[in-house]
């Protein structure tokens, strides 16, 4: 029977391994669905900036526009001048020049001010531009490496389940029972036994029942949890869970 509760041992060993192949191997798809997702807001930034720009050239050449339609005014204003009946007249029309070009230079500044930031807009949309090809790299490299990964998980998982099986065929029929039963309820069914204590559920357990552990010659469960107790030398260690 110690024989039995040593493969009990190392078949939970085995799978606690399986059971974080298999979660690493859930988590592969979702390390591609991060990338990608990453850059699809990074496409996104970009299209954004991109807009932004379009909306800023627009702008500037509706002013520019304005100021040249406003500076073919200013000339022909000029030219009335010359062609004022009264002084009243001509004092109008030097208010409306005056009054024009007040408009002009307010919008060259504006137009400055736009240049300045479209040039920031394009220093923007140049740094997101290379953040999307970073990004493009980054989940091509994910996939690949998600890739390989999986291939040598199927192989390594194929392996580990061909020995989990050979264990299984060397327990004796209702020991795996048992086994099967408390890791379903409990998660953790083979826990150490020390210092007349369950270390599954930290409950103290009969001192008959303690002595008959480290025996080893039969299955012995804890009367609190359920979970099979074995006894291991001082110095020795195993994985716990509550």
């Amino acid at each position: 029977m110690r024989e039995e509760i040593k493969l009990l041992v190392k078949l939970q060993a085995l799978d606690l391994w399986l059971e974080k192949a298999q979660r690493l191997k859930k988590e592969l798809p979702q390390q591609i669905q991060d990338e990608s997702q990453a850059l699809e807001e990074a496409k996104g930034r970009l299209e954004a900036l991109k807009q932004n720009l379009k909306e800023l050239e627009l702008e500037r050449r509706i002013k520019e526009k304005e100021i040249v339609e406003l500076g073919d005014k200013v000339g022909e204003k000029k030219g009335r001048l010359f062609q004022a009946k009264s002084n009243e007249e001509y004092s109008a029309l030097i208010k409306e020049i005056e009054t024009l070009k007040e408009r002009i230079s307010q919008l060259e500044d504006e137009v400055i001010l736009l240049l300045d930031r479209i040039e920031e807009v394009k220093a923007q949309e140049d740094s997101a531009k290379k953040e999307v090809r970073e990004k493009e790299k980054a989940l091509e490299a994910a996939k690949t490496r998600a890739q390989e990964k999986l291939q040598e998980l199927e192989q390594t998982l194929e392996n580990r389940q061909k020995e989990r099986e050979e264990l299984v065929a060397r327990l004796n029929k209702r020991t795996y029972q048992i086994y099967e039963k408390v890791k379903k309820n409990r998660g953790y069914a083979v826990v150490r036994a020390e210092k007349y204590t369950c270390l599954g559920c930290h409950m103290e357990i009969p001192p008959q029942t303690f002595v008959e552990v480290k025996k080893g010659e039969e299955i012995i469960q804890c009367p609190f949890c359920s979970r099979i107790l074995h006894y291991w030398e001082e110095g020795r260690k195993e994985e716990k869970r509550e």
